[in-house]
């Protein structure tokens, strides 16, 4: 099975959320305790999607994808359009900074007629058809708003991923963390400052969570624990996020290894974080 044609298909429908995010009429305030947060503040969309293909693969077989995603889909924050939050979502779904593609497939989404088929593929929507349950690929996204403080905004984006004829399906936790203060997503540069120190850490959070030895996880031949990809604030605790295959096998599963301020001598906590990650958590010694 093509790689790019089952890319494709998964930014097809990442593309129809990104768009349908501003036509939903469903829009919720947040909840804050007993009291919620004034709506022309914070609006978001419910949406829900689900979308069914046909197409030909290598052998000229046709098989079949199912598509469902569903997203709390962030609308306004703090009174304003918030273009640079939903953009760090969309490249967490589609793990692609590309978005002037995105006229291409929302050109497809409107009047399917007008596609032009992808590398000599035949991609067909279908509302209603027969297949054979060994020939269907499903996904489903489901994007959620993990945790809101005064600070940030944390998304949660749950995937899961199965091709037809595969053992087993794959899935993932990934996390947008969005700074309300500066209305920019917070990147791994942005907070950590001594990626030596992290990795070291990092693994001794690993072996006090899980138990898991450097003989149980993938190291490379450097000996170096991979720097992840993947992390969330949960108050003061930094959790690394790594995901299926990344350091562990997959009966191990995706690891999230907190690491708490307890861990690190102050003078440490000072070197691993960056002032902005020091400010983030709201540490003092």
């Amino acid at each position: 099975m093509n790689k790019n044609l089952i890319l494709t298909l998964a930014a097809i429908i990442m593309a129809t959320l990104f768009s349908c995010g501003n036509n939903s009429s469903n829009l919720e305030a947040i909840n804050d305790g007993d009291e919620v947060t004034d709506s022309t503040l914070c609006q978001f969309s419910n949406i829900k999607l689900e979308k069914m293909f046909s197409y030909l693969d290598e052998e000229r077989d046709t098989l079949y994808f199912d598509n469902t995603f569903t997203a709390f889909w962030p609308e306004v924050i703090n009174g304003k359009p918030c273009t640079e939050l939903q953009q760090a979502l969309f490249r967490a779904m589609t793990d692609s900074a590309e978005l002037n593609q995105l006229d291409k497939v929302t050109d497809f989404l409107l009047d399917p007629s007008n596609y032009t088929d992808y590398e000599s593929k035949l991609l067909v929507p279908a509302k209603s058809v027969k297949y054979d349950e060994n020939k269907l690929s499903t996904s489903e996204v489901k994007v959620n708003m993990e945790s809101m403080t005064d600070r940030l905004l944390t998304y949660h984006l749950g995937t899961y991923s199965y091709l037809a004829g595969a053992v087993h399906g794959i899935y993932a936790h990934n996390y947008v963390t969005y700074d309300l203060k500066t209305e920019k997503a917070v990147t791994f540069d942005d907070v950590i400052a001594d990626t030596t120190l992290l990795r070291n850490v990092t693994y001794k959070a690993i072996k006090q969570t899980y138990d898991y030895d450097k003989d149980d996880l993938f190291i490379p031949d450097n000996g170096l624990l991979p720097l992840p990809r993947d992390f969330y604030f949960q108050d003061q605790v930094l959790h690394i996020v790594y995901q299926v295959y990344e350091v562990a096998s997959y009966a191990q599963g995706m690891i999230d290894a907190p690491i708490y301020p307890y861990m690190l001598k102050p003078e440490e906590m000072k070197r691993l974080f960056t002032p902005y990650g020091l400010e983030l958590i709201d540490y003092t010694d």
